[in-house]
């Protein structure tokens, strides 16, 4: 997608951990009688939740290493 210019960390970190929700067989697939909007929403809501995680032990661990170099991908955007 070379059309991206910015994208939030949190939708970054969202769509990589939807990849790998949706290619983990042992995550609960949509049901019979689940509408697909239901699912969707279901699957988004997890992968955000992720992201979010993802983002918050981010910002502890660069506060705990204090200037570690390691720690400048926590921009919050990606280019």
């Amino acid at each position: 997608m070379s059309d991206v210019k910015n994208i939030e960390l949190d939708d970054w970190f969202a769509g990589q951990a939807l990849t790998g929700i949706l290619s983990n067989s042992h995550y609960p697939p949509q049901s019979s009688g689940e509408p697909f909007d239901q699912y969707a929403a279901r699957v988004t809501d997890t992968a955000y939740r992720i992201a979010d995680a993802m983002i918050k032990h981010g910002r502890r661990r660069k506060k705990e290493s204090k200037g570690s170099p390691y720690d400048s991908w926590s921009a919050t955007t990606v280019k």
